[in-house]
């Protein structure tokens, strides 16, 4: 056996490289003046004054303190992504009919948008912020889900995920602990992987209602709540 014959060219330090390390891009937030700004023209948010016809005032304004709740322009209404240190990562508008069901015509949009083009933003839980740890937390999809279900179901801090596919890792890891899961109809077995890290209960109640013609494909626990709500 014979080794390949090297030239002394070949080995020489300009034909290599180090790699550089590039530190990551710092995360920005969204000024707590321009959240702060937001907390106004309630009667004009189509989903705070379904708050207030569903809860009655009071209930409404601590809602809308406990989740961060903003206005924007057209009725819209703005759930604020704060995080476990305070930070306001971003914004979710969106728009909602006088029955607390979304208006489908308007899309939703992050505020951070409409703040610099260039803006570096991290998305967390809606809620976050409010999760310590004593009290149980239960994770749901809806924001609007979290916000209800935290009158009805008090024993545990209410966070949602923004969406069914927004169950990432690096989200789960901020969490300091997660007791209930409340998936939508259709996620279970998903959200069930996702979350295998934690000691968590799966809730089945939703499954079983639709596949009982309870409730329609695609509710969620708040659907089923009201459901109850009504035979009251």
């Amino acid at each position: 056996h014979q080794y390949p014959k090297i030239k002394e060219d070949d080995i020489e330090s300009s034909h290599y490289f180090v790699p550089q390390f590039i530190a990551p891009k710092a995360i920005d937030f969204v000024d707590k003046e321009i959240v702060e700004a937001t907390f106004n023209q309630y009667k004009t948010n189509v989903f705070f004054m379904f708050l207030v016809r569903t809860f009655g005032m009071e209930v409404a304004y601590q809602l809308r303190d406990d989740y961060c709740i903003g206005t924007a322009k057209g009725g819209g209404t703005i759930f604020w992504q704060q995080d476990n240190r305070d930070r306001f990562r971003t914004g979710k508008v969106m728009y909602y009919n006088s029955n607390g069901r979304r208006n489908k015509d308007r899309m939703s949009w992050f505020v951070h948008k409409s703040i610099r083009e260039d803006f570096n933003y991290r998305q967390c839980f809606f809620g976050l912020h409010l999760v310590d740890g004593d009290k149980p937390v239960a994770l749901c999809e809806s924001e609007k889900t979290a916000v209800m279900m935290s009158v009805f179901m008090p024993e545990y801090t209410w966070i949602a995920s923004g969406g069914s596919e927004m169950l990432s890792m690096e989200r789960l890891s901020e969490l300091k602990r997660l007791d209930m899961v409340f998936a939508d109809h259709g996620q279970l077995n998903k959200w069930e992987y996702k979350t295998r890290h934690f000691s968590r209960e799966m809730d089945v109640t939703v499954e079983q209602a639709v596949q009982s013609g309870v409730l329609p494909d695609g509710a969620d626990i708040l659907d089923l709540m009201l459901k109850d709500a009504e035979k009251k």
